[in-house]
This record gives structure tokens, sequence and C-alpha cells, in this order.
């Protein structure tokens, strides 16, 4: 559910990067919605032909968000977010959904920036190494850190250990 909250925070955001599992439990919740609803829109329509009255409410009012976290997936996996336009021809939609939610992440820093959660196998998997953000003041470095804990990359818990790594020079 955490996932969805956040999608929906981020409904205009086409900037930034989506991990597999934010994608994925995304798309999970709101299939769960438009399932609920098209139940309700058939108990609605009594014993005659269903008119998708709430259900129709759903998947419109999640068509931006959808695009948006599809587009930070790619950005997550490298690729360009324009892609994004392949999930809408007919035949080839569902598999290129499909193929976007199942590409691995970048394990480096891209033009999205840092990946929110680094490949366990990588060179950069180190958490000071990933979650701790290099160069600049160290005020700089903590608005930094704040940034991706706002942006939902990093949990309350992680934040409080990367400030006290920034604030005791990496030294614990």
């Amino acid at each position: 559910m955490t996932a969805y909250m956040n999608a929906m925070r981020h409904y205009f955001d086409f900037s930034g990067r989506s991990t597999v599992a934010q994608f994925w439990y995304y798309y999970l919740v709101l299939l769960g919605l438009a399932a609920i609803t098209f139940i309700i829109d058939v108990a609605i329509g009594g014993g005659g032909e269903p008119r998708p009255l709430l259900s129709a409410v759903v998947v419109i009012g999640h068509y931006i968000p959808s695009l948006a976290i599809t587009v930070r997936r790619l950005h997550d996996s490298g690729k360009s977010g324009w892609l994004v336009l392949l999930c809408l021809i007919p035949p080839v939609g569902i598999v290129a959904f499909i193929v976007i939610g199942c590409m691995r992440s970048t394990s480096e820093q891209n033009r999205q920036g840092l990946p929110l959660r680094p490949h366990p196998h990588s060179a950069t998997a180190a958490p000071a190494a990933v979650s701790q953000p290099a160069g600049g003041s160290v005020v700089e470095r903590i608005e930094k850190l704040a940034s991706l804990r706002a942006s939902g990359a990093i949990d309350d818990a992680e934040y409080a250990h990367l400030k006290d790594q920034v604030l005791n020079g990496g030294v614990r």
C-alpha cells in the first residue's frame, strides 16, 4: 500500500526512479480497486448489462500516475521514458508492460540519480557508497538525504543512520 500511496503522491512526477517492487505493488492495488469497483458496477446494474461507472472513474483517475510510475520504472532501468509509448500499441502493449516491469534496475547512478535500492551483487552495493551523498558541505549532504527521505527513496531509519554518518564523518 505504501508503493501505491507514494505513486499517488507523485501523481504528475515523470522524473526520478521507481523500483520493480514499487511498480508491481502499485499495479496490484490498482487491479484490486478496479475489480472492486467493477463488482459494484455489476451490483448497481442489477440483472442487465453492467455500466462501468465507478470502474471507469478509477481507471481514468489512475491514467496519469500509471504513466508516471511506468516512466520512472524505465528511468530506473536506464531507459528513456518515451519507451512507455510501446504500451499503447495494442498487440505489443501487454508484452512491453511486462518487460518494463521486470527489467533490472541499474546499480549505478544514471541521468535520474542514484538507484533507490542497489542491486545486492553490484560493486556499489556498500551502503556508504550508494546511499550517502558524496561531495559538498555537510549541510548540502544532509539536505540531499532529506530530499531522498521525502521522495520515499529511503525510510526514516536509513535517513537517521546516514545523517549520523555525515555528521560523524562516516565513523561510527
